[in-house]
């Protein structure tokens, strides 16, 4: 009969090596002494190839030859590592000082494999808990020259070296930070040994000596990928110990740490100084295919030039680590004042103020660098500092606590010195002569179009981001004169039609409110998103303790001065929206946007017609009777609006040039809808991508969606972060990136009342009901605005129409002070005086037809947007009167 059971004991021995004999086997070769016999003999063999091989340890070969030995070495160690005591091996390294002989063939041997097995040696000896490497004075000595011998020819490695180094020192500084004080073995304050193993020549500065492990770290911080993780990871642990330690914060006061920081900044920023444009999608409906450069000047956008970006913001981000990783106040004191005086002061400001646009490179370069700063750095300190100064407000002089401990009288000291320095070169230029408000004026003045785009993107970054550091400085601002009054519900009925019927005139579509539905929803994100928002919070609405300390909403707020220089740069680039590049537009719609967005900023005075200049007549007794009389026929006399808004006024005036033009040009509302289909088509696809990855998630949910869309509900912070839905709104024709929003599906109850009296968007203008008279055109027996058809009528203009020019008045030189006299039908806030010209100069223009059709739908999208911010606000911030 067959024996099963023997059957299962063979197989489960021959899978398993579980058997009797296996077991005894394996317990044989892999025991204490076994294993430190094996580690003996090679560890011998190694010694005896080394003596051997004499003065060749230099040959490749050799290198091939040894490495076998290093590795079975560190299999050794390790599978040591991992059983229990004792570990005789270790203890073996510990008494006859391995680590010497195999520290010097790996520093000379020219392979890489065994530099890598030698790196690993010392990284197991590193991690080991029985012997006490880390406070082994002749150990650590060993690790730096060979670390130091071999970062010295760093041509000679690949990045697989230097990975190895780097991991290295990290395990190192990692181990340093559990310790309660800087082992002497690794950091020797005051004390200038020198290693004698190290020749002559490769003898490091005396402070690099005292705690030569920093500026071993400091070699490979501004590397990419693991190289640089692990560098800035161990000098971040590094400023950690820094904290338990005077002796270590003092050092690291006056050590040369921060003046290598800053100087490595100033290294970075050489790559960045020379860049031209590029074309975004949206300019291939421009005049202009490929912006004009210099021939040495590298695309904004290329590869290389992001690469050197992301590498500058990365190391600026280091900075921001170390501020805020850093426990001593007086190590942060240091890095921020040799950030200022060596980095911001001699480099970043002056390369500003020197840029120029004339080659379409250095001005554009500067300033998006400068972008990119405000835009990823979210320290306040650095931002603080960068402002300031560059905003001429640096004349406050920081204040300084006495100091009462030797780190910070070094400090002191090191910070006078940089003052003293700084204050002895002449040759850099101060923002006491010329600010960055005066610097942004110059360059939204220019005629290159790239200049100016870079300088609305880096105003806009600023304004969203920063704008309590730098809206003051920025535009000429008073406290607002409203006093916590609110205007009138039918005042803000008749700002959200007049800004609805613009959008109208400009092309009547069935899906215009479903297009500002879109925008209410963008409007909440970005005010939400704006740095201002948290301040402008009731104590309900906040989780902080100390909100019924803030002052009240209207005693914050300031409005901006309509005569302010940079303010009206930006009036002149809106009177000439039509003929301005494609990519400007889109620029000086988000600038508006975000100084709309501000709740610290009112609207009154620069948007909105301040109340005080809003006179209506009281209704008489016919009016009151008449079923057809409301708030928006309600005409107020010209003659009592002492002011008019700026910003209507133009939108007004571009609406009336627009209607010219479809006077003039033959079937202009056919080539309209065709450009607005264009972009809503190349919309739907954006969508429909963007849905395919959640689709699956989304069946539960389509009725309350549906609900969303016909209802759009504002909340607040506290209420978005509990919502669940995911409501995600594709890129624009203006071009906006897609904005990830979580949408609440009912209103807060605090807002339900709001929301109740606030019309969900603004009513269709009256006028729209009467007969239009348009230019003629095949559509003319239907107008545009009743033709719902999906299939839109060809025109009957060339093949070539679209890129026919079309001459259109622009301003040069000094633009105007006032506001034009526009038409006065639609409502009184778009009446006003026409005001007297400041020395205004008119050209003509060339613009293709397709350029301007662009620009009219962007128009148009800015109006509608402007029209969601204000509503939005009214709910948000209370700024309408309900009663």
């Amino acid at each position: 009969m067959h024996d099963v059971g023997g059957d299962m004991d063979f197989w489960s021995r021959l899978i398993g090596g579980t058997g009797p004999s296996a077991s005894s086997k394996q317990t044989n070769l892999d025991g204490p002494q076994q294993r430190l016999t094996t580690f003996k003999r090679t560890y011998l063999q190694l010694q005896q190839s080394w003596q051997r091989r004499g003065q060749k340890q230099a040959d490749p070969a050799f290198g091939a030859t040894i490495t076998p030995y290093l590795r079975s070495i560190n299999r050794i160690l390790r599978d040591e590592i991992h059983t229990p005591a004792p570990h005789l091996c270790i203890q073996n390294v510990v008494t006859g000082q391995l680590y010497v002989l195999l520290s010097s063939v790996g520093a000379t041997v020219c392979n890489e494999q065994a530099t890598k097995e030698t790196f690993r040696f010392f990284g197991l000896l590193v991690d080991t808990e029985d012997e006490d490497f880390i406070n082994d004075t002749s150990f650590a000595d060993r690790l730096i020259v060979f670390v130091q011998v071999v970062s010295s020819v760093p041509s000679t490695w690949g990045l697989n070296v230097e990975i190895e180094i780097a991991e290295l020192l990290f395990a190192i500084a990692a181990k340093l930070r559990q310790q309660s004080e800087v082992p002497p073995a690794w950091f020797r304050p005051g004390v200038d040994a020198e290693l004698d193993s190290l020749p002559s020549a490769s003898i490091p500065v005396p402070r690099s000596q005292e705690f030569p492990l920093v500026f071993m770290l400091l070699d490979y911080i501004h590397y990419d990928g693991k190289v640089g993780d692990f560098a800035r990871t161990g000098l971040l642990y590094i400023l950690e110990s820094a904290g338990r330690s005077y002796k270590l914060e003092k050092w690291i006061i006056e050590s040369e740490l921060a003046t290598m920081m800053a100087s490595g900044l100033g290294a970075f920023k050489v790559a960045l100084t020379h860049a031209s444009g590029s074309v975004p999608p949206i300019l291939t409906f421009s005049n202009v295919m490929d912006p004009t450069s210099s021939s040495d000047a590298e695309p904004i956008f290329s590869t290389e030039l992001q690469g050197n970006l992301a590498t500058f913001l990365s190391y600026l981000a280091f900075w921001q680590d170390m501020l805020e990783r850093c426990p001593s106040v007086d190590i942060k004191a240091t890095l921020l004042d040799h950030f200022d005086f060596l980095f911001l002061r001699p480099l970043l400001y002056p390369s500003l103020v020197e840029s120029s646009d004339i080659d379409s490179g250095s001005s554009v370069a500067v300033m998006t660098y400068l972008r990119s700063i405000l835009e990823n750095i979210t320290h306040t300190d650095i931002i603080r500092l960068l402002l300031h100064y560059m905003l001429g407000k640096s004349n406050e002089q920081r204040q300084d606590t006495k100091p009462s401990r030797p780190s910070a009288l070094a400090r002191r000291r090191k910070s006078e010195n940089l003052i003293t320095n700084n204050a002895n070169r002449r040759d850099h230029p101060s923002p006491d002569l010329l600010t960055l408000t005066n610097i942004l004026q110059g360059y939204l003045t220019s005629r290159n179009q790239q200049t100016v785009t870079a300088s609305l993107r880096l105003l806009t970054t600023t304004l969203r981001s920063w704008h309590d550091m730098a809206a003051t400085k920025l535009f000429r601002v008073q406290l607002a004169k409203t006093g916590g009054k609110r205007r009138s519900m039918e005042i803000h009925d008749q700002y959200l039609d007049l800004l609805y019927s613009m959008a109208e005139d400009i092309l009547d579509e069935e899906d215009l409110e479903a297009c500002y539905e879109s925008h209410l929803q963008d409007a909440q994100v970005n005010i939400e998103l704006h740095a201002c928002f948290v301040q402008q919070l009731t104590p309900a609405e906040t989780d902080c303790s100390e909100a019924h300390l803030l002052p009240k909403h209207h005693e914050r707020q300031h409005e901006i001065i309509a005569e302010d220089p940079l303010f009206a740069c930006l009036l002149s680039l809106l009177e000439d929206f039509l003929v301005n590049d494609i990519e400007s537009n889109l620029s000086l719609s988000e600038t508006f946007a975000a100084l709309a967005s501000c709740g610290e900023t009112t609207l009154e005075g620069w948007l909105l017609v301040p109340k005080s200049s809003i006179v209506f007549p009281p209704r008489g007794k016919d009016a009151a009777r008449s079923p057809d009389v409301s708030a928006v026929n309600r005409q107020a006399p010209a003659n009592t609006m002492s002011t008019v808004s700026p910003i209507l006024a133009r939108l007004g005036a571009l609406v009336k040039r627009i209607d010219k033009l479809r006077a003039d040009i033959q079937d202009f509302d056919i080539y309209l809808a065709e450009r607005r289909h264009v972009f809503r088509v190349g919309e739907e696809i954006d969508e429909a991508v963007a849905e395919v990855p959640i689709r699956k998630s989304q069946d539960m949910g389509d009725s309350q969606k549906s609900k969303a869309r016909d209802q759009v509900a504002i909340s607040s912070i506290p209420e978005r972060l509990k919502a669940s839905s995911n409501v995600s709104r594709a890129s624009s024709p203006r071009g906006r990136q897609p904005n990830n929003v979580e949408h609440h599906e009912a209103p807060p109850k605090s807002l339900v009342r709001r929301l109740n009296q606030l019309r969900l968007s603004p009513s269709r203008s009256p006028s729209k009901t009467l007969e239009r008279h348009y230019s003629p055109s095949p559509l003319r027996g239907t107008s545009i605005s009743s033709r719902r058809s999906s299939v839109l009528p060809s025109p009957r203009g060339p093949p070539d129409m679209l890129h026919r020019k079309i001459r259109l008045r622009a301003h040069t030189g000094r633009r105007r002070q006032s506001c034009e006299s526009v038409d006065s039908e639609t409502s009184s806030i778009r009446s006003g005086s026409t005001g007297a010209e400041s020395n205004a100069t008119e050209e003509m223009r060339e613009i293709s037809l397709s350029h301007l059709l662009t620009n009219v739908i962007i128009l148009q999208e800015f109006i509608l947007e402007l029209a969601a911010i204000i509503q939005v606000r009214a709910s948000l911030f209370g700024e309408v009167d309900l009663g």
